[in-house]
């Protein structure tokens, strides 16, 4: 305490930082709450793997994989809605978590400003991501080999990762048209997205699927988007192919296939 000129009391500068620590203290309480949650499900999905490989995929309950993280079922239940969920992941996504800041950075314009650079970072993140998990991912095929229903169930999850990059490359380019005075922007979505909303609906009306507007994407994407999220999934199949052959980073193989296409592009408009 220190007395002002009217002899009144007041608290110290350490003590007027009270606020502040105690800030300080519960964001740090909020990362190790998160770090623990997700090391949870991370238990509850290993478990999950081991038992399937040991007893068999159909043979595992939920009670067996609780039993052996030392869970109750209400636990496992606010990570995952089955046992499938946690073996194979959520149905609605084939983004793992440690994706997903990078996900939103790219979404919100980042990190770089230029699309196809960032692009570029965020497809060696999801490389990267996977890599970081080798001996998960052989688990994963020998659980196929032994079960091979799993195989299928699979590959029409796989089916999403297009449709995910569509919508998440669409919000980057409506951000950036909105962030935008100027109508006619370099991504031309406006008039793209125009041509979305009529192939839409010509396809309603014929009772066919839009080649703009799919039945599970809540917005119209724009062909540029279709454009750029087919080039992410071939160069995502095209780095883990390189990847078997040679050592490397993926962001080097990523950077060399998008400066090949670069190559083939300028030769063919010249």
């Amino acid at each position: 305490m220190q007395s002002t000129p009217s002899g009144e009391s007041t608290r110290t500068d350490s003590a007027a930082t009270e606020p502040s620590d105690a800030t300080g203290c519960a964001d740090q309480s909020e990362g190790l709450r998160e770090r623990k949650k997700r090391e949870r499900g991370q238990a509850l999905r290993q478990a999950a793997l081991d038992l399937a490989l040991e007893n068999g995929y159909t043979n595992v309950t939920v009670e067996d994989i609780c039993e052996r993280c030392g869970v109750s079922r209400r636990t496992f239940f606010n990570y995952f809605s089955s046992k499938e969920e946690a073996l194979l992941g959520r149905a609605d996504t084939v983004f793992d978590d440690e994706d997903q800041p990078d996900i939103a950075a790219f979404e919100a314009g980042g990190p770089n400003g230029r699309l196809l650079a960032d692009l570029q970072h965020l497809l060696a993140s999801v490389v990267r991501t996977r890599l970081n998990k080798r001996e998960e991912m052989h688990q994963y095929h020998l659980l196929m080999k032994q079960d091979p229903s799993l195989m299928q169930v699979q590959m029409s999850r796989m089916g999403n990762s297009e449709r995910l990059f569509r919508e998440m490359i669409q919000r980057r380019l409506d951000g950036a048209a909105s962030a935008s005075a100027m109508p006619a922007v370099d991504e031309n979505s406006a008039a793209e997205k125009n041509l979305s909303v009529t192939s839409a609906m010509d396809s309603s009306s014929a009772g066919t699927d839009s080649a703009h507007c799919h039945d599970d994407e809540a917005v119209p994407v724009s062909t540029r988007a279709e454009a750029l999220a087919a080039l992410a999934m071939m160069a995502i199949k095209a780095t883990f192919m390189r990847l078997r052959k040679v050592e490397g980073a993926p962001a080097l193989v990523i950077r060399e296939l998008f400066d090949e296409l670069r190559d083939v592009f300028e030769e063919e408009s010249a």
